[in-house]
């Protein structure tokens, strides 16, 4: 089991496809489009990693996002905390809420050293390095590590048959006003 949530992973392999600082913005929607996670989805990740200040987002015309510092600055653990806040460090492994120094479950030594080792890890371990191995390998991705969504079929429209024309518009006549007494 690893303190990380899903989501963390998500935003790394979003902000992978990111350009460094005065490189072009990326659309969000192209984002979506290349790791195959919904639009709104990543909007909000967005947003909450641009207000920790890992990435820059611009709207309108020429807009996008980039990373807001040099990918081989970024790690993995800012990344962790950005969508995770702090608490994804001090986790219990058999998920216990009052699990501390003090009120120790009988896995609590061994999971606090190993999660201090995975800290220390995720620290080491840049955006850029991230970002080089889903360049490098084109026969296995990160993306395809994740849950597959399925996603619904849209419905598709009648189309209209040519030459036909289409059924007039009935008209109401506007009804008399009643009188006031």
């Amino acid at each position: 089991m690893l303190p990380l949530s899903q989501s963390s992973g998500y935003a790394v392999l979003a902000m992978s496809c990111l350009e460094d600082p005065g490189g072009k913005p990326t659309l969000v929607v192209d984002v979506a489009a290349r790791t195959g996670f919904p639009r709104p989805y990543l909007s909000k990740m967005i947003h909450k990693l641009a207000k920790v200040g890992l990435v820059m987002a611009k709207r309108g015309n020429k807009g996008g996002v980039v990373l807001a510092l040099a990918a081989k600055e970024i790690t993995l653990d800012l990344i962790a905390e950005a969508v995770d806040g702090a608490e994804w460090r001090n986790q219990c492994l058999l998920g216990f809420k009052d699990c501390s120094d003090e009120r120790a479950c009988p896995a609590h030594t061994f999971w606090k050293s190993e999660r201090d080792h995975i800290h220390r890890c995720l620290k080491d371990i840049s955006l850029e390095e991230i970002r080089t191995f889903e360049q490098q390998s084109r026969t296995w991705r990160l993306a395809d590590a994740l849950p597959e969504r399925k996603l619904k079929p849209r419905p598709k429209k009648a189309a209209k048959p040519t030459g036909a024309k289409a059924p007039a518009r009935k008209t109401v006549a506007a009804k008399p006003a009643a009188k006031k007494a």
